[in-house]
């Protein structure tokens, strides 16, 4: 299943996108994704990821669509024995590959990724973690710190290829 429909499954729009797929050609293929700067995103994206988002409550957790591996977070076919060894380059590429998936290729600043986690009142998207946290959204506003590297990142930022992810192995 192609990213674009299984974001319509988990809107709940999934019997729909089943029903119309039958009478509509396309709406099952591959949406390519946008080429987004790899070192940026292991050396400032990830570690934001990882910290905000990679809790096993939240999306690190194998049912999510947007799925994020890390360290002492879930992993990708490493036994529990070895959670909180580096990362792999199989699970590096998996959180990329998962996070480019919600960025808009045409119109990044209403990607899911920045305003999924954005709080409502300035312009973000209801995310859910009231319930699990008492405390809102991932984000407050625009002026966090680490939604800005979200932002950046899918706005065209670059890194120096030669930067290395904070506790990786390299």
């Amino acid at each position: 299943m192609s990213p674009r429909a299984a974001l319509l499954f988990t809107l709940g729009l999934g019997a729909f996108a089943a029903s119309a797929s039958g009478c509509q050609g396309g709406l099952t293929d591959e949406a390519p994704l946008p080429a987004l700067d790899r070192a940026y995103f292991d050396c400032k994206v990830q570690p934001v990821l990882t910290k905000s988002c990679g809790a096993f409550a939240c999306h690190g957790d194998e049912r999510r669509f947007l799925r994020l591996y890390g360290r002492n977070r879930l992993r990708l076919e490493l036994p529990e024995s070895q959670r909180n060894a580096f990362m792999t380059p199989d699970e590096r590429a998996a959180n990329y590959d998962a996070a480019r998936a919600f960025v808009e290729i045409g119109s990044p600043e209403t990607s899911w990724l920045v305003l999924k986690p954005l709080e409502m009142s300035q312009g973000g998207y209801f995310h859910g973690g009231e319930e699990l946290f008492k405390r809102g959204n991932v984000f407050f506003d625009k002026e966090d710190k680490d939604y800005k590297t979200l932002a950046d990142w899918v706005n065209g930022a670059k890194e120096d290829p030669s930067c290395f992810e904070p506790g990786s192995d390299q």
